[in-house]
Formats: C-alpha cells, sequence, structure tokens
C-alpha cells in the first residue's frame, strides 16, 4: 500500500494524511519521481523507490512493514514522454517551480508531524 498526493491536493494535505488507515507511521519515504538514478525523471511512475527502500528498512532493520508510509508526490514531470501515454496516472504538465515545491513540502511534513508526531 503506498500513498499518492497530488499537487491540486494543496491546502488540504493534512485532509489526505488523515485518510491514511493505518493507525502508526514509523517511518515514511518519499518521492517526486524527478531523479531516479539511472531512469531520470519519471514523475508518479517513480513510485516504486520509496516502496523499495521500505522494503529493505523492513527486511534489514526489522521495521514493521505496517507501520511504514511510502509517497509519491505528483507535482508534474519535466519528462514529456509520459504527458502522451494514456495509462500515465499523473499531471500532465511541467514540474512546479522550487518555490511552489517548498510551499506544499512544508504543508506536507507539517500535516506528517501533526498525525504522527512520535
Amino acid at each position: 500500500m503506498a500513498l499518492q498526493i497530488s499537487g491540486r491536493d494543496q491546502g488540504n494535505l493534512a485532509d489526505v494524511i488523515a485518510n491514511w488507515p493505518k493507525p502508526k507511521v514509523a517511518i515514511s519515504c518519499i518521492t517526486d519521481g524527478s531523479r531516479i538514478l539511472g531512469l531520470g525523471d519519471l514523475g508518479i511512475n517513480g513510485m516504486g523507490i520509496p516502496i523499495g527502500k521500505l522494503a529493505l528498512y523492513t527486511a534489514c532493520a526489522g521495521v514493521c512493514p505496517k507501520m511504514t508510509l511510502p509517497l509519491t508526490l505528483d507535482l508534474g514531470t519535466n519528462n514529456k514522454s509520459p504527458w502522451d501515454d494514456p495509462f500515465y496516472m499523473g499531471s500532465r504538465h511541467r514540474r512546479c517551480g522550487p518555490a511552489e515545491e517548498q510551499s506544499f513540502l512544508d504543508e506536507l511534513m507539517a500535516a506528517l508531524t501533526s498525525r504522527w508526531p512520535e
């Protein structure tokens, strides 16, 4: 199970996080899919990265998989090839700028720490 959050959710990120069905999260891994090693900008198709990293924490460090939260942020992609793919489920626009991304991340971190302060 993983969570994808769209840039269009900004202003409501606490509500989106509140919908996560697991009552406790010990660790989260977040990607925006922009710099996938060896593959480049995959947009939301980079979801396998946080899932895989958290699987390593489970296998190697004993973190309970029920207490992990893989997150992919859909803030657009500068790779135009997914825009023409009818099966691409992400936003079909250029990635937002650094200021907009920072504002989004600030709200996201506040929502995550509010829901799971420990």
